[in-house]
Parts: C-alpha cells; sequence; structure tokens
C-alpha cells in the first residue's frame, strides 16, 4: 500500500469514528491533526468547530481554531477563540503570544502589549516572546526598543537565524546596513541555507551601492532557491538602481515566469514603461496587477496617474474612485480626485463653449 492511500484510510477511519461516535472529543482532535498535519487547514477548522459545538471550552480546540483564523487573517475572530482560551486558562504562556500576536495585527499596541507582559510572567525566558515584542516596537517605529529586544532574543536563542534577521530587518530601517549585514552574516553562519538572510545581505549591499557583492549574494540565493520570487524582485530593483534598466526588465520577466499571480513585477515594469512614456503598456500591466490584488489602492492610484498622462481624465477619474473606495482615508487621492473632477468640468463647459461659438 502506498503513502497515500494509508494516508486516505487514516482519515475514512478517523470520520467513520466520529460518525459511530459523535460524543468521542479524541477522535475530532485526531482529524484535526491529520487536516494540519496535510496542510488542509480549511477541513481542520471545520472540525475544530464542531468540536466545539459539542464542548466549548476544550482549550486546544479554542486556540487552533484560533491560529486558523490568523493563518486564514480573520484577527478579529482570532482574538475570539485566544480569549475565550485565556479565560479557561488564564496562566497558558502560549495563549498570551498567541494574543499578543493578533492585536499586533491589528495595530493595537497597548492590548498587544499587555498579551506579551503577561506572557513575560509565566515564561520570562522565551526567545521567540522577544523577538514578537521587538517586532511590535519596530512596526511602532520605535528602532532603538526593536533592537534591544531581538538582541534578548539572540542572547536566549544564539542559534536561530531569524534572530538576526529580525535584528537585521529593524538595522536596515535605520539604514545602518554594514551592521545589518554583520548581523545576516551569522544568521547564514547559523543555517548556511537561508535564502532569506541570503536575500536581505544582497539588498543591504545594494543599498550601499556595492553592487559586485549584492551580485555575488543574488547569484548565491539562486542556488539556495531557484524558484524564490523575490529574489528575481529585488535582483530588478538593484539592477534599476545600478542604472541597468535593460537587466533590471529581464529580471522582472523572469519573476513572473515563477510566479505569474503576483503583482510585484508588473507593477514594476509598468513603471519603468511610464519613464519610457510607453503609456498605454503600463496602463496593461498595471491593470494586470490589480486583477492580482484588486484591493490595492495604490495600483488605481498608479493607474489614474498614467491615465492623467494620456490626457484621459475620464479614465483617470474612474480608476481614482476605486483608489478612494478602497482607502477612504487617503487624503492625497482625495485632493488629486477633486483636482481632476474640477478640471475635467472645466474642460467639458469649454467644449460647450465652443460648440456654441459653432452653431452661431
Amino acid at each position: 500500500m502506498d503513502k497515500i492511500s494509508r494516508e486516505n484510510d487514516i482519515k475514512t477511519e478517523l470520520i467513520k469514528k466520529i460518525e459511530a461516535e459523535p460524543e468521542n472529543q479524541g477522535n475530532y482532535i485526531e482529524l484535526g491533526k491529520f487536516y494540519i498535519l496535510h496542510k488542509l487547514y480549511k477541513e481542520a477548522l471545520e472540525v475544530y468547530e464542531k468540536l466545539l459545538k459539542i464542548n466549548p471550552n476544550e482549550v486546544q480546540a479554542l486556540i487552533n481554531a484560533g491560529s486558523l483564523y490568523f493563518y486564514f487573517e480573520d484577527i478579529n475572530k482570532s482574538i475570539n477563540y485566544y480569549t475565550r482560551a485565556s479565560e479557561l486558562e488564564t496562566e497558558n504562556f502560549s495563549i498570551h503570544l498567541n494574543l499578543g500576536n493578533a492585536y499586533a495585527e491589528l495595530g493595537n499596541f497597548t492590548l498587544a502589549m499587555q498579551n506579551y507582559v503577561k506572557a513575560l510572567e509565566i515564561n520570562p525566558d522565551n526567545a521567540q516572546l522577544y523577538n514578537a515584542i521587538g517586532l511590535l516596537y519596530q512596526d511602532n517605529k520605535d528602532y532603538i526598543s526593536a533592537n534591544i529586544y531581538y538582541d534578548k532574543a539572540i542572547a536566549l536563542n544564539p542559534d536561530d537565524p531569524e534572530n538576526y534577521i529580525s535584528k537585521a530587518s529593524v538595522l536596515m530601517s535605520m539604514h545602518l546596513y554594514t551592521d545589518a549585514i554583520t548581523a545576516l552574516k551569522k544568521a547564514m553562519k547559523a543555517d548556511p541555507t537561508n535564502s532569506k538572510a541570503c536575500l536581505c545581505i544582497a539588498n543591504s549591499y545594494s543599498s550601499i551601492r556595492d553592487f559586485a557583492n549584492a551580485e555575488k549574494y543574488f547569484n548565491k540565493c539562486y542556488e539556495l532557491d531557484p524558484k524564490f520570487y523575490q529574489v528575481y524582485v529585488c535582483h530588478g530593483i538593484s539592477y534599476s538602481d545600478a542604472g541597468k534598466t535593460d537587466m533590471a526588465l529581464k529580471k522582472y520577466e523572469e519573476a513572473i515566469s515563477v510566479n505569474p499571480d503576483m503583482p510585484n513585477a508588473y507593477l514594476l515594469i509598468a513603471s519603468i514603461y511610464v519613464e519610457q512614456s510607453k503609456l498605454k503598456e503600463a496602463v496593461e500591466l498595471y491593470e494586470k496587477a490589480a486583477s492580482l490584488k484588486p484591493d490595492d489602492a495604490k495600483t488605481y492610484t498608479f493607474i489614474g496617474n498614467t491615465y492623467f498622462m494620456m490626457d484621459n481624465l475620464e479614465k483617470a477619474i474612474q480608476t481614482y474612485r476605486k483608489a478612494i473606495n478602497i482607502d477612504s482615508k487617503n487624503q492625497e487621492n482625495k485632493l488629486v480626485y477633486l483636482d481632476m473632477v474640477q478640471d475635467y468640468i472645466k474642460r467639458k463647459e469649454e467644449k460647450e463653449k465652443e460648440k456654441s461659438k459653432v452653431k452661431k
């Protein structure tokens, strides 16, 4: 019997057990584990929801469901499940860590920190927790505090490359690229196959315009993972920064061949086409990016700007309206939109006057 057949038999047997004994909670737990192991996350969530209808106080099911909702980016539901779990187990480290992460995702610094502090009281020696607190400070642009917490994470677990990568990310935010490279090389020493650290080194060298070393590390990234989409995009940006536009375009095209469903490369090619006054081609690529990520207001702003350069005010207004509908808080877009509308009305009025003169 092959592996797939065995796995199907295990799943079928667990489903039969649940049907035969719907009150037996252990079977739901085992089926949920099976689905998570095989990355069938929607199916796992359905199992945990069924279990919670039988026993709303099953803590592990609440935690697992919270984690799955977090994965599906339904953060409010994730918080609801974690909170219910925390009320049942007030001293559970992972619950407070997960709650902190969820509140951080919502941008609620106060509630995120409250849960991280509670987690610290339960377990003050967890490197993952210090890393999470560092990220919270970094998201709030308190780079000094973030760096302190990343250093604590490194001290607790110097063999985890993620801790060095986190520290490097805040150093890069502070434009301390040489220090970032030092941290990233420690990450690669801990794990020589870490393609993320390798890419960050390449980007850091590119940021200080050391394009020779950047090229060396980009090429190493391809050796580590030839299907790593972001490497091609970043390599293209590096070429663009070095004034090598043709090579940048080639890298963006390679990125599309690696993953045609990501919008970044289309946007970057379109921006080059705008600079080259290939406006029609640019709009086509921007619209392709918008079709892949229709909730990104910036893409519609780019389209609107390009239509404006093409002197197509009607299309520019339509796409700016889309951008505003997605991001209603963006005042700059609103002001540009209003200016365009006024310009459009003015032009129409002038055309009407010209028509009137011709008739007379």
